[in-house]
């Protein structure tokens, strides 16, 4: 009579040899369904190369950011308290080159007219204040105005930066000079930043720096790229982010620094697991009233372009679910010893057999 040791091996080759042929048509079947699964073959390869999609398109947009900064150019500067400016009435020797520092109201007192208050206007507003001024005076008058010393004022860059500081500015600098002085957004910033206003009324300004930076020099710096005012504070917050979870390679949580679809969150995630079932995936939403409703996506049919992938919000939960067929398929095989191993090169799927 064979020994305990010798009859079990001898019934478990047996079990091996009885399901050989099942555990064969069975591997078939998950390879194929593995192979046909959309975003999850190459699953940590996968994540590596949405991880560095996203570093690449944050310094697309860095740079994006400090040559909009540059391309803006002269600004249309407002005239403030503390400004030294130089001013010539041409023809006329005693009011040449004549210099005058606004006061705390924007004032400036210059010869012949008095005071004019120039603070809060640009430098042809101001031009054309001051020939009216002189015109009382002198017929037909001709007068240059330039800024000879800007005064210094500060202004604070918080949060998503990569040097926020308290800034001291001279001249016309807008959002996006400050915003490169600051070396730019760090990779969890969000787009959507404020801009507070400080003075007798609290005025907060919300800005979309993606239309920004996608306007051109002209047009940017005029109705989009603010010009700073003493005492502004330029916030930047951490992105909103979503959190994958299930059978995704490495679930976790992701910032929407700019917006992402469900298979870009998946693919940040590292892909989908073998067991991943592809049309039932769920992303839980926020709702009115703090609750959270459900979206079910067939993930096959936003591969085959039938729907559109869905553009993922602000505390989004992305549930991956597992097939109930699929697990039981890899469980069925790795208790009679079959199992699965990535094969090198073309993300094919080998199989192992007992403990080899």
């Amino acid at each position: 009579m064979p020994s305990p040791k010798i009859y079990a091996f001898g019934m478990r080759m047996e079990l091996v040899k009885r399901v050989e042929s099942w555990g064969a048509l069975i591997l078939a079947v998950m390879v194929l369904g593995a192979c046909s699964t959309p975003y999850s073959s190459g699953g940590a390869t996968q994540g590596e190369i949405a991880h560095k999609a996203r570093v690449s398109k944050l310094e697309a947009f860095n740079q994006r950011l400090f040559k909009a900064a540059v391309s803006v150019g002269e600004v249309e500067y407002r005239l403030g308290p503390g400004d030294i400016i130089q001013v010539t009435v041409f023809g006329i020797k005693e009011l040449e080159d004549l210099e005058g520092e606004l006061d705390s109201l924007g004032r400036v007192s210059l010869p012949l007219v008095g005071e004019v208050k120039l603070g809060g206007l640009t430098l042809p507003e101001a031009q054309k204040t001051l020939t009216k001024a002189f015109s009382k005076y002198v017929l037909n008058p001709r007068v240059s105005l330039a800024v000879k010393e800007y005064h210094s004022y500060r202004v604070s860059v918080l949060g998503e930066v990569n040097k926020p500081d308290v800034y001291s500015l001279r001249g016309g600098r807008t959002l996006l000079d400050v915003l490169a002085m600051a070396g730019g957004l760090t990779s969890d910033a969000s787009h959507t930043i404020t801009l507070v206003r400080l003075g007798k009324e609290r005025k907060s300004m919300i800005v979309d720096l993606d239309q920004v930076v996608s306007k051109d020099a002209s047009e940017g710096g005029v109705k989009y790229n603010i010009i700073l005012q003493p005492g502004d504070v330029v916030y930047v917050p951490r992105a909103g982010s979503v959190f994958v979870d299930g059978f995704v390679n490495k679930p976790g949580s992701f910032p929407l620094s700019t917006p992402i679809t469900l298979t870009q969150a998946i693919a940040l995630a590292g892909g989908m697991r073998n067991e991943a079932d592809t049309d039932k995936v769920a992303i839980y939403r926020m709702g009115e009233g703090g609750k959270r409703y459900v979206i079910q996506v067939d993930l096959y049919k936003v591969k085959e372009g039938k729907i559109p992938d869905p553009t993922l919000q602000d505390n989004d939960v992305v549930v991956v679910p597992s097939s109930g067929m699929k697990v039981f398929v890899s469980r069925f095989l790795n208790f009679f010893g079959f199992g699965f191993t990535r094969a090198t090169g073309g993300g094919a799927y080998g199989m192992r057999v007992g403990n080899q």
